[in-house]
């Protein structure tokens, strides 16, 4: 898989609470991202820009349209603290070092009943004491616009 893609494979979600595994029906996925900042260091604001971006491809292989807590290895330094199942959803916790800054985290994923749809918010927060008090919140929203479209 991409790397510009691998985050959102993160966000495909359907299935059983119960099942601590998830996944949205195969086809052809838009995805939109939108990533926002709150950094400071030494108490000083740094401006980091938000960041927006999508994605538009098929997903056809079962990696591609699960969803477990195993996929969190996809974020370098990053690991799970535990799965907690949601109605129609799941909450990851997360705990991470990025560059030497520990974070703490979840990453909740919600799908529409018929499995077409996705919403993943991913909240990250710097632990106290830190010399960088970093916050970050990641909104992803995704829906299947049918069918994969033959290479062109």
């Amino acid at each position: 898989m991409r790397p510009a893609i691998a985050f959102s494979a993160l966000l495909l979600a359907a299935a059983a609470a119960q099942a601590q595994s998830m996944s949205v029906n195969k086809g052809q996925w838009f995805v939109t991202q939108d990533i926002y900042y709150d950094v400071s260091a030494n108490g000083e604001a740094i401006d980091i820009p938000s960041e927006f971006s999508t994605v538009d491809e098929c997903w056809s292989l079962d990696e591609e349209v699960l969803i477990d807590e195993s996929m969190v290895e996809m974020f370098e330094g990053c690991v799970s603290t535990g799965v907690t199942p949601k109605p129609y959803g799941m909450d990851i916790g997360l705990s991470c070092n990025f560059e030497g800054i520990d974070v703490d985290g979840s990453a909740l994923f919600s799908v529409a009943n018929g499995r077409d749809a996705f919403v993943a918010q991913v909240n990250l927060s710097s632990l106290p004491g830190e010399e960088f008090d970093f916050d970050s919140h990641i909104l992803m929203i995704g829906h299947r616009t049918g069918a994969c479209q033959a290479p062109g």
